[in-house]
């Protein structure tokens, strides 16, 4: 039988505490029986070793009783397993000779100072219990809060795509009713940036990490370009290969949607710009880590960059950068406080956008 994972073996220190949360809750009857029960087999031993112990010891080996009743049960157990002790301390004659132990006056003081150390024993013990069980409560209520946090999370995630799908079926419909050519190539666009979001958030649940907040780039990044080469076939548009290459990170879903957004423009941009005429070509995605950076490279063996350095459709007056895809796309990064360029393809063949953006510390926002 194949051995359970070490990570999800439980801790000996938890199975401790389970064990004595369970104790803790045995019937009054049991515990105080199981107490008697304790005291009588030390006391039995301490007996039958009794010329084996060191003479002005014999009393000690009763601290084994009321710890272990004290630790397993509760401090009410504890201070049972001190009277008793104390009684047949006193009381029976262990002593070679079988003079009673309280006849001498130090004898009475050890048995007293015996009393006050195991009684002290017992409302540490439970001083210790108490704060444990503070602790699990606590913590139960951390992990049910989590839960809830998650549940609520994914809730609206799947609200969000379906409220996404939605507009996009509403700006499609506008557009087809749109007066002017313009409005509805606007009408397009915007449809088409509400798909790519909607997009998005589908990919950012199937890439999860269990927490609701951190996700896989590998299987968030994998799923959006099948996604867009999926989307690619049924629009009948031009053949052209799509291939992925992502390292698998946790990064926050935050920033996921970010460079979820910057992965659909640059594909969909290389897609509608770099292959004119259905002339066939390549699209390579790569993604993965470089010293204290995320890198996201998407290039093309397409007919590469235009005069003004941008895919997007502008006048040919417009400046270097100025297209809309590409002020679009440099936002995104700014707000990933990295960085974006479009470069020549290797070769100086097609081309190859690059989003660059610090990785991010633990519990640091974008």
């Amino acid at each position: 039988m194949p051995q359970r994972p070490l990570a999800q073996r439980m801790p000996v220190s938890e199975i401790v505490v389970d064990l004595i949360h369970r104790t803790r809750a045995l019937p009054v009857p049991v515990r105080y029986g199981a107490t008697i029960g304790m005291v009588a087999v030390i006391f039995a031993l301490q007996q039958a070793a009794g010329p084996l112990l060191p003479e002005g010891y014999p009393i000690l080996p009763f601290f084994i009783a009321i710890l272990l009743s004290a630790a397993l049960f509760d401090h009410g157990t504890g201070l049972l397993a001190v009277t008793l002790s104390a009684l047949l301390a006193a009381t029976f004659p262990i002593t070679p000779d079988g003079r009673p132990r309280v006849e001498e006056t130090g004898e009475l003081v050890a048995i007293g100072l015996f009393v006050a150390v195991g009684a002290t024993m017992a409302f540490v013990i439970e001083s210790l219990h108490r704060a444990i069980a503070a602790q699990r409560a606590a913590h139960a209520d951390l992990l049910q809060s989590e839960r809830k946090r998650i549940i609520l999370l994914h809730e609206f995630r799947h609200r969000t795509r379906n409220d996404l799908g939605s507009l996009v079926a509403l700006l499609h419909l506008r557009a087809r009713a749109a007066g002017s050519a313009a409005a509805q190539e606007g009408l397009r666009e915007a449809a088409q940036h509400a798909l790519a979001l909607a997009r998005v958030h589908t990919r950012l649940s199937a890439a999860d990490l269990d927490d609701g907040v951190m996700i896989d780039t590998s299987v968030f990044l994998h799923g959006l370009c099948a996604d867009l080469g999926s989307a690619t076939a049924a629009e009948g548009l031009r053949p052209v290969v799509l291939t992925m290459d992502a390292e698998a990170h946790p990064l926050d879903s935050e920033r996921g949607v970010q460079l979820g957004l910057v992965l659909n423009e640059t594909v969909t941009n290389a897609l509608k710009y770099a292959f004119p005429e259905d002339r066939q070509g390549r699209i390579h995605v790569r993604f993965w880590r470089e010293g204290g950076e995320f890198v996201l490279t998407v290039t093309d063996d397409g007919i590469g960059l235009p005069p003004e350095g941008d895919l997007d459709p502008a006048p040919s007056s417009a400046p270097h950068g100025s297209g809309l895809g590409t002020r679009l796309l440099r936002a995104l990064a700014a707000q990933l406080r990295g960085s974006f360029a479009r470069h020549p393809g290797p070769g100086g063949a097609g081309t190859l956008a690059e989003l660059r953006f610090p990785v991010p510390q633990p519990g640091r926002r974008p």
